[in-house]
Formats: structure tokens, C-alpha cells, sequence
């Protein structure tokens, strides 16, 4: 995975400031010393997709993208289909960071 600093991503693409991140689930069975996965909720208007973020801890850093796996498709689709837009590595980890900044994070 590719590190995140604060300013790194500055220029994030349009949908993501259009996007809510909602908390949907934690499953600490998922999760082992340096992996964690929280489920989320992409929301833009009324439109909902569930999508499970991949945390990996590090010693100085956490590194965070979308998890693929059965949320994954959906997730891409959804983001093609409101805003098309190619769902790109780059805009999982904006995501993922935006995340790590909210109430349900920390």
C-alpha cells in the first residue's frame, strides 16, 4: 500500500467532497494485530452502497484503501454509475483517509 501524508492527495477528484462516509459496521473477528476492516456506507443523495475499508497498522503509520472482496463491485459500480467516474486506487485511499478523520474512526 502506498503511504499517506497529509497534504499528498490534495487534488482529489470532485465525487469524493460529494460523497457522505457513514459508519455501518465493525467486526472485530475480521480483525487480527495489524489488520483491521470497517464496513462504511457510501452515500451520495439517497443512494447507499455498503464498502469495507482495509486498515493496515504500521508502527508510524496506518495505511488504508477499500478491501476487495464482495463490497468491491458494487462499490466501483456505484461510483461509475453516479458520478462516472473510474473508481481508482488513489480515490480508495482519499476515501480511507477521509474516514480515519471521522467521530467513528477514532
Amino acid at each position: 500500500m502506498v503511504l499517506i501524508k497529509n497534504n499528498y492527495f490534495s487534488s482529489a477528484p470532485s465525487f469524493i467532497h460529494q460523497l457522505e462516509i457513514l459508519f455501518h459496521h465493525f467486526n472485530l473477528e475480521r480483525c487480527d494485530e495489524k489488520t483491521i476492516y470497517i464496513t462504511i456506507l457510501l452515500k451520495y443523495r439517497l443512494h447507499k452502497v455498503p464498502c469495507d475499508l482495509i486498515y493496515i497498522m504500521d508502527q508510524e503509520e496506518i495505511y488504508g484503501a477499500i478491501s476487495i472482496n464482495k463490497h468491491y463491485e458494487q462499490a466501483r459500480k456505484f461510483i461509475q454509475q453516479h458520478f462516472r467516474h473510474a473508481l481508482l486506487y488513489s480515490d480508495e485511499l482519499i476515501l480511507a483517509r477521509n474516514f480515519m478523520q471521522t467521530f467513528h474512526f477514532k
